[in-house]
């Protein structure tokens, strides 16, 4: 928009220059000066427009002549409101009770702010979903939030209307903060950004800070909130009070206030009470559909990590180096493990994670009655050092948790059900699988074809210690199959990696091309596996048949991307799992096992499970590389891989596989014990000790970390 707009703005400030320039006059003419407050009132709507004049000078005004006649009139009414301020207050003092006037003025003020305030939270970012989506009951859910924390400023204001017009002000400024963060990441405000306001700080130039429109109707709604919030003042103390005593009365109120309104937003679960799910995958669905503070307010709750009874730091860390110690002395002093270090120490292997999408092997749904004996190369793999099936903590979404656990070595049962660490935390000071091989001198990369802010990965790679991170920008017009570039994309451009440095490297792969839905009808016809299952339902066989399809694709791609890290002149280990099944699996499941109680956990468990294998290129030591067998849960394959090259392991590592010979497999639905039994991870009493062990050392080496 041309820079002529800002004349808009500029008239209107011109008329409050007169407004006060006349109030001045006009107080001078009876002998009086125009009181300070009046004046500081007309500070407001100035800076309001000289903000909208300046942003359309410098062109970073992207809206209509609408917005800013909107914002002038809204303006001039708070000048307006400043201006006749007095005179409005001593009409009030001309009615019987005065006092009970002003009081009642108060409470109207706050009321009519509360909601100024949601529209001025909401209006900057959600100016479409605010008008069309957001349901009635979450608005009064949200404006009854802010009225808690208005109520809280006006007493600490001492009932003056500054408190009322600051609280409305700053909800316009988190809304147009997160104006600009779905401007320029596609994404929300989380809070565990608030953890990492410096790095925000460090890498927020470079950005071109447009605003439109519907920003400046956001602070319409502040200007309306000032001109009402100029008639709320401080009440003179009662015959036989003293002003100290008022002061303390009202600090006190706000001090009820705040701990009540930390009451509204700690104590009940806005998940259970109000149905406020988070939609991880897209956290800015919620803030447009329930409303942004009450979105936050849910996912701050959900930050909680349960504290393991009986815990503190010193005697968790005891507990840690004594497993340590269990591991040093027999699996860390065999002569495999002892052969493996010293190999590793030389020939440094560079180490390629995958977690390919979706990819398992539904023939575990009895594939030999219709026809499916799983991907065909991937399944004959012979020379790994270990492989198996990989419990996951989730189904049919939820990749980052898988991710998660991969990375970090922790479990998501001690972190919490239904929690997405990735979007929740800040997770700098966690372990990582990344920062243990820069540490050892590696070259750190991480990638994913599709868009960097999903799942938070554009923030959580940097935390978690990786170099660089490659996104579909890096992908540019390349082989595309389903929902993504194919597999053999990403495995080019690992080799490519390869090729372009000597040092070690550790990448982090993670596909894109068998994301659901099934349902596209996009395969073409020479790729298409079709394999009818008896008795199920017409939609789902569909979705079986792409599904089986895409991973048909994968198993060819890894097939040809191990032969050429075969014939590669140079150590490569490949970990290589699924992060989950589809969600269709459940209905396969349903009728292969339709003679099992659904709800049992041996039957939901086995929708929690994908496959694995850890490979090599070269003669691992200590290893027979005859593809073992060795089923596991995916937050301890880092930890497994590490320990089959000979690579160093943490304390925590340690502690994670001396745990897995009591528990080999622990995920969301349970805990594998070592005689085949499943105990669910709800039943407490019956979990094992080292189940209880490791939540004490998974909360020192990482709960602990994020307070």
């Amino acid at each position: 928009m041309p820079a002529s707009l800002a004349v808009c703005p500029l008239l209107a400030l011109a008329l409050l220059a007169g407004g006060a320039f006349f109030l001045v006059r006009h107080e001078a003419a009876h002998e009086r000066r125009p009181r300070g407050a009046s004046l500081c009132w007309l500070s407001a709507p100035a800076l309001a427009l000289l903000f909208a004049a300046v942003w359309c000078l410098l062109g970073l005004y992207r809206g209509g002549v609408g917005e800013l006649l909107a914002l002038d009139a809204a303006a001039l009414v708070a000048g307006a409101a400043a201006l006749f301020r007095d005179r409005l207050l001593a009409l009030l003092d001309g009615t019987p009770h005065p006092r009970a006037a002003r009081l009642g003025l108060s409470a109207a003020a706050l009321l009519v702010c509360a909601y100024l305030g949601h529209l001025a939270l909401e209006l900057p970012y959600n100016f479409v979903a605010l008008a069309f989506e957001i349901e009635p009951f979450y608005v009064l859910l949200e404006t009854a939030l802010i009225a808690g924390i208005l109520l809280f400023l006006l007493l600490l204001f001492q009932r003056s209307g500054a408190g009322l017009a600051l609280g409305v002000t700053a909800l316009w400024v988190a809304g147009l903060a997160q104006f600009f963060v779905k401007e320029f990441k596609g994404t929300a405000i989380l809070p565990s950004d608030l953890l990492a306001l410096g790095t925000a700080a460090t890498v927020s130039g470079g950005y071109v800070y447009e605003i439109d429109g519907p920003v400046l109707l956001g602070l319409c709604c502040v200007m309306l909130a000032c001109a009402v919030a100029t008639l709320s003042v401080t009440p003179s103390p009662r015959p036989g009070r003293t002003r100290a005593f008022l002061v303390r009365a009202h600090v006190a109120g706000a001090l009820v206030a705040l701990v009540a309104l930390g009451g509204c937003m700690g104590v009940p679960s806005y998940e259970k009470l109000f149905g406020m799910k988070p939609n991880y995958w897209n956290i800015l669905s919620n803030y447009c559909r329930r409303g942004m503070l009450t979105t936050f307010v849910t996912l701050v709750q959900n930050m909680r990590i349960e504290v393991p009874e009986g815990y503190d730091d010193a005697s968790a860390a005891e507990l840690e180096a004594s497993y340590a110690q269990t591991y040093d002395e027999a699996r860390g002093s065999s002569e495999a493990r002892t052969a493996a270090e010293a190999q590793f120490s030389e020939v440094r292997p560079s180490v390629i994670c995958i977690m390919d999408e979706a990819f398992s092997d539904l023939s575990i749904y009895e594939g030999e009655a219709w026809g499916y004996e799983g991907p065909s190369f991937y399944s004959n793999v012979s020379a790994a050092l270990m492989r198996g099936s990989a419990a996951t903590s989730v189904l049919g979404a939820g990749t980052c948790n898988s991710e998660f656990e991969l990375l970090t070595g922790v479990a998501v049962p001690y972190v919490g059900d239904g929690k997405y660490p990735y979007q929740l935390y800040d997770l700098s000071e966690s372990p990582s699988l990344a920062k243990q091989f820069s540490e050892l001198g590696y070259e750190t990369t991480a990638m994913h074809p599709n868009n960097p802010n999903n799942w938070n990965r554009s923030v959580i790679y940097e935390q978690l210690g990786f170099d660089r991170f490659l996104s579909f920008e890096d992908f540019p017009h390349q082989p595309a199959l389903h929902n993504g570039v194919t597999d053999g994309v990403t495995y080019d451009k690992i080799l490519e990696i390869l090729g372009s440095s000597d040092e070690p490297q550790f990448i982090f792969d993670v596909t894109m091309q068998n994301h659901g839905g099934y349902e596209n009808d996009d395969i073409p016809e020479e790729l298409y596996v079709d394999r009818p299952v008896d008795g199920l339902d017409e939609s789902y066989q569909a979705q079986l048949n792409e599904y089986l399809s895409c991973i048909a694709q994968s198993d060819r791609d890894l097939q040809k991307f191990l032969a050429t890290l075969w014939n590669l002149d140079r150590p490569v280990v490949v970990v290589f799992f699924g992060d989950h099944q589809p969600s269709f699996a459940s209905e396969l499941n349903d009728l292969i096992y339709a003679d099992e109680d659904p709800e049992s956990p041996e039957h939901i468990a086995r929708t929690y499970q994908t496959t694995y294998l850890i490979w090599a290129n070269y003669d691992v030591l200590g290893n027979d590389q005859v593809s073992q067998t060795l089923d596991a849960g995916v937050s301890t394959l880092g930890a497994m891989m590490a320990e089959a090259i000979g690579a160093p392991l943490t304390d925590f590592q340690k502690a994670q596989l001396v745990a897995t010979e009591t528990m080999p497999i622990l995920h969301s639905v349970g805990v594998h014990t070592t005689d085949g039994s499943l105990i669910p991870i709800d039943d407490v009493d019956a979990l094992p000790e080292a189940y209880d062990d490791l939540a004490r050392i998974t909360y020192l080496e990482f709960a602990s970390n994020l307070e």
